[in-house]
């Protein structure tokens, strides 16, 4: 109508990106992204990179061809019944290594024989003993986890020993080795979900003596509980007969000892493929309880 005025009102579409809740399946992680704009909607996932150690699979998984008994040697390669684990890339009546996802520790194992020796590790969370909290840690091939000072002592003692300067667990102190040309080494990964993960060392050795004289066990520290640690076994060739088993936390004490020098540990074999003894130690109250 003639005097009156009219208001132009412009209506700007803008692109705005939903990025929606990450998902894993086994060591792959994917996130979709969805862009929502005039010209329709667009969806892009993108997968993480497989850990260190590992391929992808056609179905988009990542495996260790070294140690999946499922993809040993090559992707689709499934071990007979007859077999326990894929050992570097073979079929093998080895104990298999049981932690999912699991890292091995760079340069141990492989072509390479380790002997009394320990590396540090960046963590993908602290961990803690005797209120003590780290981000890293010092992985030490004869049996140990180190918070703070470590060794490569092979000569186990009693508890506190002066050694091992700061917080240290001490899953199985005994002189073990690494033997090259198999699958041992020691492991690492983190499991579950924030905020209640698990950081998991599964330690696959033998003794020095003898290659076949096996020790698998894992050391456990838990996010949700600062200022513990369990110690899960499923094979120890003489029971932990010349072992020291325990946490301390530092070279002049407080520590709690689970066993020096005695068989405590259930012998297992290389198809144990479940816990025979797990130790927890409570070093808020200075306590140990086990189970098994």
């Amino acid at each position: 109508m003639l005097g009156e005025s009219f208001q132009i009102v412009h209506f700007l579409c803008i692109a705005f990106p939903i990025i929606e809740e990450s998902t894993t399946t086994g060591a792959t992680v994917a996130s979709t992204i969805i862009t929502t704009g005039t010209t329709g909607t667009t969806v892009i996932t993108t997968t993480a990179p497989c850990p260190t150690g590992y391929v992808r699979t056609l179905s988009g998984s990542c495996v260790n061809l070294l140690i999946d008994f499922n993809n040993c040697g090559s992707i689709g390669y499934v071990c007979a019944s007859t077999y326990t684990s894929c050992s570097n890339g073979a079929c093998s009546g080895a104990p298999a290594v049981q932690l999912t996802g699991a890292v091995a520790v760079s340069g141990w194992g492989g072509t390479t024989s380790i002997d009394d020796a320990y590396l540090t590790l960046s963590l993908p969370f602290s961990i803690s003993l005797y209120g003590y909290s780290t981000p890293s840690a010092s992985v030490q091939s004869n049996g140990c986890v180190c918070l703070g000072g470590c060794s490569s002592a092979y000569s186990n003692t009693a508890l506190p020993s002066s050694s091992f300067s700061g917080p240290t667990a001490f899953g199985l102190w005994d002189d073990l080795y690494i033997y090259a040309g198999t699958s041992q080494t020691v492991y690492y990964a983190a499991t579950g979900t924030y905020p209640n993960r698990s950081l998991v060392f599964e330690f696959y050795t033998a003794h020095f003596s003898s290659s076949t004289r096996y020790f698998h066990f894992q050391i456990v520290f838990y996010e949700a509980s600062p200022y513990i640690v369990s110690y899960l076994y499923y094979q120890a060739s003489d029971g932990g007969a010349s072992a020291t088993i325990g946490v301390q936390s530092s070279g002049n004490g407080p520590s709690i000892t689970y066993s020096v020098n005695l068989a405590t540990v259930p012998y297992g074999t290389s198809t144990t493929n479940t816990p025979t003894l797990t130790v927890t130690f409570d070093t808020n109250n200075g306590t140990y309880s086990s189970s098994g």
